[in-house]
Parts: C-alpha cells; structure tokens; sequence
C-alpha cells in the first residue's frame, strides 16, 4: 500500500519569552505555523499513573503539545513507522505534531498537558484505531 507523503516531521519550537524577579513569562506568535490562528485549545491534569493518554492521530490538524508543570513523554509514529521520543518539561517550549503522527503521552504525577490546535474539534478527522493508522 502506498504511503502518504511526509511533509514535516515533530519537532520542538521555543516560545519567546521574558525571565525576571517577577517570574517568567511565555508567548506564542508564530503565525507561520497556524495562519488562521489557534481554533482550539484544551488541557489534560490528573492523569492516572500508568495511563497513557493520546492514543490517536489526526488527518489534518496539527497541534502544538506543552508541559505547563511536570513532565510529558510523547512518542509519535509517522505513517512509515518511524517513532520518536520526546520530554516535554518545560513550558518554554512546545512540541509541533504534524498531522498523520500517531500519538501516544504518557505524564507526570504533577504534569499539566496544553496542547493549541490549528483546528475546531472534528470527530471525522481523528483516526482512533492503530491497525487502522498502520494501513496509511
């Protein structure tokens, strides 16, 4: 079966961002990435040990994954099967997911999951079923 062409694969952007006595501070203007902007946005906490969230893929959207406290562990697979693994532990920085990346996270007691999407929510663009995703 033919494979889809990759166009991108995930990887880490920075957020400007301010450090003082005050704190910190971190924004995100990259328009380039998202040109009609963010269309969603959710966050995931409390995730028991042992359960990995994500589990899915996306036809189209991309998402943009940060750890706003503790850690995140996010393995994605392309549509060949390459896998990579990233830590995300800081929320300087994001993790870009193109879309048709099968994503698995697995989080911290303490992590807290923003994840920004160039998107509105829509059911028919998730593939849910690996066997399903392996056949892309």
């Amino acid at each position: 079966m033919m494979h889809p062409q990759k166009t991108s694969q995930p990887r880490w952007i920075d957020f400007d961002g301010e450090k003082g006595e005050a704190g910190e501070l971190y924004y995100w203007e990259k328009q380039d990435l998202f040109p009609n902007g963010v269309q969603r946005c959710f966050w995931v906490h409390a995730v028991p040990g042992g359960v990995s969230r994500g589990n899915h893929a996306h036809r189209e959207e991309t998402q943009v994954l940060v750890a706003l406290a503790g850690e995140i562990r996010a393995r994605t697979t392309d549509t060949l099967g390459v896998t990579q693994v990233f830590k995300l532990n800081h929320p300087s920085r994001g993790l870009l997911i193109p879309p048709l990346h099968w994503v698995e996270t697995d989080f911290s007691s303490d992590a807290v999951l923003l994840a920004l999407s160039d998107r509105e929510f829509s059911e028919a663009d998730y593939i849910r079923d690996l066997k399903e995703f392996a056949k892309l």
